[in-house]
């Protein structure tokens, strides 16, 4: 961890003055600094620095792309079982004209019950 040198003059007082308060506690300290000294800091005690808050955000970005692309090809996938369930018609069948005598009966002979 680099701190800035205000921040390292600043920890220096703060050493020299619990020193002087209490020697005992400081050399507690100094001991247990010595023993964990090559010890790694554990990830929750860590503060986040600037760029791990910007990998965190470009992490929670791929995350929401992930989840989008998912929906989109859930979506692509609910349609062609639908377009599956309805016997292959991928569209809705076109709206009908309303003329009498023009429309077809399933068997694709004319209606001849509008024709007078």
């Amino acid at each position: 961890m680099t701190l800035s040198h205000s921040e390292q003059s600043r920890l220096s007082r703060i050493e020299a003055s619990l020193r002087r308060s209490d020697p005992k506690l400081a050399g507690m300290l100094g001991m247990f600094g010595r023993l964990c000294a090559g010890q790694r800091m554990p990830a929750w005690e860590q503060a986040p620095s600037r760029l791990g808050q910007i990998r965190q955000a470009a992490a929670l970005l791929a995350a929401a792309a992930a989840v989008a692309a998912a929906a989109r090809l859930m979506l692509a996938a609910a349609r062609a079982l639908a377009a599956i369930v309805q016997g292959g018609r991928a569209r809705p069948p076109a709206p009908k004209t309303g003329r009498p005598g023009r429309s077809r009966e399933r068997g694709g002979r004319p209606d001849l019950a509008g024709w007078g």
